[in-house]
């Protein structure tokens, strides 16, 4: 057996598309999932330990995961914007669960400036962003 030892390495051509590093042996911190999607024409534009979204109804999608989470208490992060919309984007998380995450997400307007009294619309947006911290099963 050899060992290769490296300080710095740099990859100029990967044109395989293949992930280098397997999603088990990502350091504690890290994000094990994360995801761009746009509910509006139903695309992921750029993802990671995701295998598919389901487009539930307007407003909800749930984001399934390629390697489960090993608990189902894990940290989920999700943010959205919506072009031509009323205000910015509010998402939350509805449930959490070992292989999947159901995530609303809506316009939020403010009535009186403060964030107690905003009123959420639930509606599909054009980039929703979110990641996932934790442990992998």
């Amino acid at each position: 057996m050899s060992t290769l030892e490296v300080t710095t390495a740099k990859v100029t051509n990967l044109n395989d598309g293949a992930k280098t590093v397997a999603t088990t042996s990502i350091n504690t911190g890290h994000a094990k999932a994360w995801l761009n999607y746009a509910q509006v024409g139903n695309s992921i534009h750029e993802s990671f330990n995701v295998s598919s979204v389901t487009d539930n109804t307007t407003g909800h999608f749930t984001k399934n995961y390629t390697n489960s989470m090993s608990q189902e208490n894990h940290v989920v992060g999700c943010t959205s914007a919506e072009t031509g919309g009323t205000g910015p984007g509010a998402d939350r998380y509805i449930s959490l669960a070992r292989g999947s995450n159901r995530i609303a997400t809506g316009s939020a307007q403010f009535a009186s400036g403060d964030v107690s009294d905003q009123m959420v619309t639930l509606r599909d947006q054009n980039m929703n962003c979110t990641s996932s911290h934790g442990d992998l099963a």
